[in-house]
């Protein structure tokens, strides 16, 4: 719709085939590149905006600190980003042992008002953190209720030992959620240009006009 030019990056085969096919059905070749890559092996730069989707709590808690300044390398002043990422209560254990065991055994994740400071330090300027938890509470229902409705399915894919490992973390998680034990956070930041100009509009009611701040 926007005419924008898009460099995907993932370290999944599968997530990569995925998404090329439906940039193929869509006719948008000329605009999406799906590359099978590390986020440190991205090249070139001036980006003028990069997303950032639930990857963070996978990249560890030693490395974040250069994960964010790797992306503000990558972006020109006045350039964005939108990191979706999920968090966890400041005295909450987050994951806890089951998911980081049996489910994502990499995963890391801290009270966002932590992540913020990560990316503040890396030299990016805040510009708006908003919660997804009560959404998430939905969507993790949504999925349980797909699995159990496609429960032989699954067990033919995965077997049943993962299939009802898989239906205990949607069933917990769907509970951590709600009892604000995790939770998934949208922050926007901007790296600012000459003279700390952000490009960015003055508040948030400017942003559905299209107004810039000068």
């Amino acid at each position: 719709q926007y005419k924008a030019q898009v460099t995907a990056v993932t370290l999944s085969r599968e997530q990569r085939d995925f998404v090329q096919a439906r940039v193929r059905e869509r006719g948008l070749e000329d605009q999406v590149d799906v590359q099978l890559r590390h986020y440190r092996d991205i090249e070139g730069g001036q980006y003028g905006a990069i997303s950032v989707i639930e990857m963070g709590e996978h990249v560890g808690d030693a490395e974040y600190p250069g994960f964010a300044a790797q992306l503000y390398g990558l972006l020109r002043p006045q350039g964005r980003i939108l990191v979706q990422q999920m968090s966890r209560g400041s005295k909450a254990p987050g994951g806890g042992a089951f998911i980081e065991s049996y489910i994502a055994p990499d995963m890391h994740m801290r009270p966002v008002g932590e992540t913020i400071g990560l990316w503040e330090a890396a030299g990016f300027e805040m510009r708006a953190a908003e919660s997804l938890r009560e959404h998430y509470v939905r969507t993790v229902d949504a999925w349980r209720d797909t699995l159990e409705e496609r429960w032989e399915e699954f067990v033919s894919l995965v077997g049943t030992e993962a299939a009802r490992t898989w239906r205990l973390y949607l069933v917990g998680g769907s509970l951590a959620f709600e009892e604000r034990r995790m939770g998934v956070d949208q922050i926007l930041a901007v790296r600012t240009g000459d003279r700390g100009r952000s490009g960015m509009p003055a508040t948030t009611a400017d942003w559905h006009r299209g107004e810039v701040a000068s």
